[in-house]
């Protein structure tokens, strides 16, 4: 039990050791001229992740779309333009596979941002509705977005409000139950997704539902992804650099 105990007290301090550190090199990070980004990381064992085969089934087939794929959607001459076809590195070409491989019928998206991704869980799925949150309306922000007025009808519809507040999760239970994909990209920060994915445990099991977690190699990010204990992938390989991690929630997000 003593040896239990230091390992935990261990662990914690290491996570919490690497966070300042993690905060110090963020700022001082040294990078050569070939790399557009660079994130200190911390490397983990795996042994908490369990992955059953229907998934790693369905993202194999998704990578293999991905992989054959080419976006057209948003505007050519934005800064982030360049990376919508960038795979892997960068997550829009995968994401809209993993909507196309599980014939996914409704989506939701947390964190508009500059709406390419937004736009690339749609693109050449007409089918598909998207309901898209986030606390600023997409022509407000003071970014320039890849949203024309015209982009938005019946099957891409963008909603105002923060999710994490107890009210509007209420208001809108309906909409993330009945999604097939929860594709969350919000803030990271250090607060919002952990409020979230308790949020998220309320939803009834689904025949089909998967959460999908950006940016989950960061260091804010790594005890959510490690307290989850439904089905769950981590494809950064083949996603965005950064961490892209896909979980099973048909029968609900189990968290420790």
């Amino acid at each position: 039990m003593k040896k239990f105990i230091m390992k935990s007290i261990k662990a914690s301090l290491s996570i919490e050791l690497s966070r300042k550190i993690y905060t110090a090199l963020s700022r001082n990070v040294l990078r050569d001229s070939s790399m557009r980004h660079s994130l200190p990381s911390i490397a983990y064992s795996k042994e908490d992740i369990s992955a059953s085969a229907e998934l790693i089934e369905l993202l194999v087939d998704a990578v293999k779309v991905a992989n054959n794929t080419t976006l057209e959607c948003g505007k050519s001459d934005l800064p982030d333009s360049p990376y919508l076809n960038v795979f892997p590195g960068e997550h829009y070409r995968l994401i809209n596979a993993i909507a196309r491989v599980s014939k996914a019928n409704n989506i939701v998206e947390i964190g508009t941002y500059t709406g390419m991704g937004t736009l690339s869980l749609k693109a050449g799925l007409p089918n598909v509705s998207v309901l898209t949150y986030d606390i600023i309306k997409w022509d407000a922000l003071d970014l320039p977005s890849h949203f024309d007025p015209s982009d938005f009808n019946e099957k891409l519809v963008q909603i105002i409000g923060d999710l994490s507040q107890d009210e509007f999760f209420n208001d809108n239970f309906d909409n993330l139950n009945n999604a097939d994909i929860i594709f969350m990209d919000a803030p990271k920060d250090d607060k919002f997704e952990y409020e979230m994915a308790d949020k998220l445990t309320r939803l009834t099991p689904k025949e089909f539902r998967l959460l999908i977690l950006d940016d989950i190699q960061f260091v804010n990010m790594i005890d959510l992804w490690r307290k989850i204990k439904s089905p769950k992938l981590d494809i950064t390989s083949f996603g965005h650099f950064s961490g892209t991690g896909v979980v099973d929630i048909s029968n609900g997000l189990d968290l420790h």
